[in-house]
C-alpha cells in the first residue's frame, strides 16, 4: 500500500508541476498564440490525434480519482479502527486507544515516563511504547506485565478479531537515589542551610 501512496503523491507532484509550467509558458509568452493554435487545429483537425489526446486525459483524469479516493480512504483508516458488532459498525479512534494504553501505564510505579504512538494497519492494531523506568525492578517481567494488561484492555476494547502488537522501547533507567539527592539540595538552597 506504501508504494501506491508514494506513486500516488508522484503523480500529484507531477500534474502540478504540468500546469504550472503550462501557466508559465502562457503567461511569459515563450509559446506564440498562433503556434498554440496551430497545434490545437492540429488536434482538432486530426482525428488520431484528437482520440490520442482525449484518451490520455481520460486516463490522467481515472488515475486522478482513484489515486484521490485511496489517499483519503487511506487517511481516514490510520486514524481510526472500525469493526462490526451486533449492534453495527463501531469506530474507535487512535487516541481512545492511546488513552486506555496511558490508563494501564499509569498503574506501574515503576514506570516514571511514558509516549505511546499507535499504528492502524486494517484491522491490525500496532502500538510503540517508548518508557523511562525507575531502576529497582526486573525489566523484562515489568515489560510482559505491561503487554498483557494493556493486550487484555485493548481486546475489551476493541474484541477478539484484531490483532495487537505492543513493542517496549526502554529509553533509559533512572535511579531513585540520584532523584532524591536533587531534591535535597534543591531543598537545602532554599532553606539557606
Amino acid at each position: 500500500m506504501k508504494v501506491v501512496n508514494v506513486f500516488a503523491q508522484l503523480f500529484a507532484i507531477f500534474a502540478f508541476l504540468t500546469l504550472g509550467s503550462l501557466l508559465i509558458i502562457v503567461s511569459f509568452h515563450v509559446l506564440s498564440l498562433e503556434d498554440a493554435l496551430l497545434k490545437v487545429q492540429d488536434i482538432y483537425c486530426t482525428p488520431a490525434k484528437s482520440f490520442q489526446v482525449g484518451l490520455t486525459g481520460l486516463f490522467f483524469i481515472l488515475v486522478g480519482l482513484i489515486f484521490s479516493k485511496m489517499l483519503v480512504k487511506s487517511g481516514r483508516n490510520a486514524e481510526a479502527i472500525i469493526f462490526q458488532s451486533e449492534l453495527g459498525p463501531i469506530v474507535v479512534s487512535v487516541t481512545a486507544i492511546e488513552d486506555v494504553v496511558k490508563k494501564v501505564i499509569k498503574r506501574f510505579h515503576l514506570v516514571k515516563e511514558s509516549k505511546v504512538k499507535t499504528i492502524v494497519h486494517g484491522k491490525n492494531v500496532e502500538i510503540r511504547l517508548s518508557l523511562v523506568l525507575w531502576s529497582g525492578g526486573q525489566v523484562p517481567e515489568l515489560l510482559s506485565e505491561i503487554q498483557d494488561q494493556i493486550r487484555s484492555r485493548i481486546k475489551k476494547l476493541l474484541g477478539t478479531e484484531n490483532r495487537v502488537e505492543i513493542h517496549c522501547d526502554v529509553q533509559r533507567i533512572e535511579d531513585h537515589d540520584s532523584e532524591l539527592q536533587e531534591w535535597d539540595s534543591d531543598k537545602n538552597q532554599l532553606t539557606g542551610a
